[in-house]
């Protein structure tokens, strides 16, 4: 899978709060995604660590290959 196929999945939600996708950081080996869940009268953050294939580094970054992916919780 390609991380944009990945990040169409997540705007394809039924909870995903629009135009609220956003890259946080990246670089060769990974990246973050971080966006808005519609909670009714409110809203919480997402966010999605995204390992790529390094080998694929002149590629842009929605053309990359997703190795895995784990969801970011805050600290407690």
């Amino acid at each position: 899978m390609k991380v944009s196929e990945l990040l169409n999945e997540i705007k394809e939600q039924s909870d995903y709060f629009p135009n609220s996708l956003y890259l946080k950081s990246s670089d060769n080996y990974g990246c973050v995604y971080k966006w808005l869940i519609n909670q009714k009268e409110f809203a919480s953050r997402q966010e999605l660590f995204i390992a790529l294939n390094p080998d694929e580094s002149e590629l842009n970054i929605l053309d990359k290959t997703v190795i895995d992916s784990i969801k970011v919780e805050p600290p407690k």
